[in-house]
């Protein structure tokens, strides 16, 4: 199992909030301070330039850390001392507020898809019955989620990517 880390800046509806439903349902641990963020662990961040990869896991293996707090106040966020920053590739959201919109994922969405990523499916599968989304989630974005986990580093899943989409504009 991959030890989910969950550091929730409080900026969203708690009855909503994905990270809170996380900690409720033990599929991750708060880190109430970035200190208490194990070295080498792996952080999950829009502003990365590497994309998560299978490659990762041993980095993950530390820890897999989400930041949770709203896409209107990204600019503040969160750095740590000592953790590989890693981007998620092109997914779609699937929740409720974002669903359909490219790369604005939930916490959730975003430790589901990295599980994905990184080959953890036993652990991932905990996330269909706490989530309604989440089923929802892996009809949008399976067969990308399956091609990523069979990349062998941060180029291929952005080659991956970067296919994926070349074809989407092909077809508009």
């Amino acid at each position: 199992m991959i030890p989910v880390i969950i550091h929730d800046k409080c900026q969203c509806d708690p009855k909503k909030c994905t990270a809170k439903r996380m900690l409720k349902f033990g599929l991750g641990k708060e880190a109430k301070t970035l200190s208490s963020i194990p070295a080498g662990s792996i952080v999950l961040s829009p502003f990365s330039e590497t994309a998560l990869s299978p490659a990762d896991i041993v980095h993950a293996k530390k820890g897999l850390v989400v930041m949770d707090l709203t896409w209107t106040n990204i600019e503040d966020f969160p750095r740590v001392r000592g953790a590989k920053e890693r981007a998620l590739p092109y997914l779609l959201a699937s929740n409720p507020v974002n669903w359909g919109r490219p790369m604005e994922l939930n916490s959730a969405e975003a430790v589901l898809a990295a599980l994905m990523i990184l080959g953890e499916r036993e652990q991932a599968d905990l996330f269909m019955g706490r989530f309604n989304w989440a089923p929802e989630f892996i009809r949008l974005n399976g067969s990308l989620l399956e091609d990523y986990s069979k990349a062998k580093d941060s180029a291929e899943v952005i080659q991956l990517q970067n296919d994926y989409l070349g074809e989407i504009l092909k077809k508009d």
